[in-house]
C-alpha cells in the first residue's frame, strides 16, 4: 500500500475512535474532575539547546478540570507566586484546552483550577509544566482521544501564549518523562545511566525568558557549531553507554552560556565549585536564572548543593533548591489537587 493509503487509514481510524469516545461519553456522562499533574524540566542540559530536555519528576504544577456544563471555559482558581491571568485567552491552561476542543466534536467545556508548584521565570518551565498538566487532565477527562505524543502540538500551545514561541523542548519531557531529544519536534526518548541525579538552584532573581533569548548571537562561526555537535552526539552515545567520563567530558554549552552567564551572579563560582565537588556537569536551566548540575550519585549531589550554597550565603537573594533522582523518569500523572 502507499504512504497515503495508510494516511488514509490512520485518518478513518481517529474518526472511529472519536465517535466512539462521543458515544461512550453519551452513555456514560462524565461529571467527574481530574487533575494533571506534570514536572518542572531542564531545557537544553548545556549540549541541546532547544532540542534537549529532562523531567525533574517530583517537582512540578497540578491542574484541575471539571465540566461546568457550559459552552464556556473558565478559571475558578489560581494558586501562585507571581500573577497569572484569569482571562482564558492569555492563562496557557485554557489556551491548551481550547486547542484542545477544537479538535474533538462536542467536547465538554470545563472549570479549571491551577496550583503553581514552583516560581513562574525560574527556568524550569513553568509554563510548560503547567500547559501539559493541562493537556493531560483535560485528555483524561475527554476518554484520552489523544495518545501522549499527541498531547505535545497542544502543550506548545500554552508556550506560545506564555512566551510568544511554541518551543517543545520543556513541554516533551514534562508530559513524556525522562530525558527527550527533539528531532522535527518530534521526540526521541534516550535512556538515563543509573545513579545519576541532578541539582536544580534557583536564585531569586528575574531573567526573562525573551530578553535570555535576545542576547545569544544569532551567528556563529562553524568551529563552534561543530564543537557542539560533536558534543551533542558524545553526549547522547554517553548515555547509551552509561559511561560518565564521556558525559563529564561533552556536557558543554559553547552556544548559550558565554552570553547568558552574566545574567546569573556567582556562574563562574558555582560552576567551578560544582566539578571540583565531582559533579558531572553545571549549567543554566533553560533560560535561568536556575542552574543545575548533574552528578553520578546522591552523595555527590549533596556535596555539590552544599557547596552552591555556600557561595549565596549572605549575598541577600533567596535561593530554592533540591536534588532529584531522575531514574525516577516520570512525567504527567493523575494527582490529587491538595496534595
Amino acid at each position: 500500500q502507499s504512504v497515503t493509503d495508510y494516511d488514509d487509514i490512520n485518518k478513518k481510524t481517529k474518526i472511529i475512535q472519536n465517535i466512539m469516545n462521543q458515544s461512550l461519553r453519551k452513555a456514560n456522562p462524565i461529571q467527574e474532575t481530574v487533575c494533571g499533574f506534570a514536572p518542572a524540566t531542564i531545557a537544553n542540559v548545556n549540549v541541546g539547546f532547544d532540542v534537549l530536555g529532562i523531567s525533574l519528576s517530583t517537582v512540578g504544577d497540578r491542574v484541575e478540570v471539571t465540566p461546568n456544563g457550559t459552552q464556556q471555559n473558565k478559571i475558578t482558581f489560581i494558586e501562585s507566586a507571581t500573577p497569572l491571568p484569569y482571562a482564558v485567552e492569555k492563562n496557557s491552561c485554557t489556551v491548551v484546552i481550547a486547542a484542545m476542543q477544537a479538535q474533538l466534536e462536542n467536547p465538554l467545556y470545563v472549570d479549571v483550577r491551577i496550583r503553581k508548584g514552583f516560581a513562574s521565570g525560574s527556568g524550569l518551565g513553568s509554563s510548560s509544566a503547567s500547559s501539559a498538566a493541562a493537556a493531560f487532565a483535560y485528555n483524561t477527562l475527554m476518554g484520552n482521544p489523544f495518545s501522549l505524543e499527541e498531547l505535545l502540538p497542544f502543550a506548545a500551545e500554552g508556550e506560545r501564549a506564555a512566551c510568544g514561541s511554541a518551543h517543545y523542548d520543556n513541554v516533551s519531557p514534562a508530559i513524556l518523562g525522562g530525558i527527550v531529544l527533539l528531532y522535527q519536534n518530534k521526540p526521541i526518548r534516550l535512556p538515563l545511566p543509573k545513579g545519576l541525579h541532578a541539582v536544580s538552584f534557583f536564585p531569586n532573581i528575574e531573567v526573562n525568558t525573551a530578553s535570555a533569548r535576545s542576547i545569544v548571537s544569532r551567528h556563529v562561526s562553524l568551529d563552534i557549531v561543530s564543537k557542539q555537535v560533536s558534543a551533542m552526539g558524545a553526549f547522547v552515545s554517553g548515555l547509551y553507554q552509561e559511561n560518565y567520563d564521556l558525559l563529564r567530558k561533552a556536557t558543554k554549552d559553547f552556544l548559550v552560556e558565554p552570553s547568558r552567564k552574566i545574567l546569573i551572579p556567582y556562574f563562574d563560582e558555582m560552576k567551578e565549585a560544582t566539578l571540583a565537588a565531582g559533579g558531572i556537569t553545571f549549567g543554566i536551566s533553560g533560560s535561568g536564572p536556575s542552574v543545575f548540575a548533574l552528578a553520578e550519585s546522591h552523595t555527590v549531589a549533596e556535596r555539590i548543593l552544599a557547596e552552591l550554597h555556600k557561595i549565596y550565603a549572605g549575598q541577600g537573594i533567596e535561593t530554592l533548591s533540591f536534588i532529584e533522582d531522575l531514574a525516577n523518569g516520570k512525567g504527567c500523572r493523575i494527582a490529587q489537587f491538595n496534595d
